[in-house]
């Protein structure tokens, strides 16, 4: 008799360990899926961040090519007749 006791001990153990180990599982797969989504927005912000760094860095180098560009679009299209229409063509 006791050792059907400790068969049906043994048995209700070993159900508990296994919906504990699934618990775990659930449990430790959420994390998982919470910390990559943290880590993917902090390397978006650090990404930002970098970018925003480089621009602030560099902004007269970015202005001189800027303002180059646009004199050269100006020029080019009073080359061509006519004045700067903003890419409307007059016939």
């Amino acid at each position: 008799m006791a050792s059907l006791a400790n068969g049906i001990s043994n048995l209700f153990s070993s159900l508990y360990e296994i919906l504990a180990g699934i618990l775990n599982g659930v449990l430790s797969a959420l994390q998982s899926v919470f910390g990559l989504a943290q880590d993917l927005i902090t390397s978006i912000f650090d990404l930002m961040s970098g970018l925003v760094g480089f621009v602030l860095g560099n902004i007269v180098i970015i202005g001189v090519l800027v303002a180059a560009y646009v004199g050269y679009s100006a020029y080019r299209q009073k080359n061509q007749g006519g004045g700067i229409t903003g890419g409307v063509k007059r016939s």
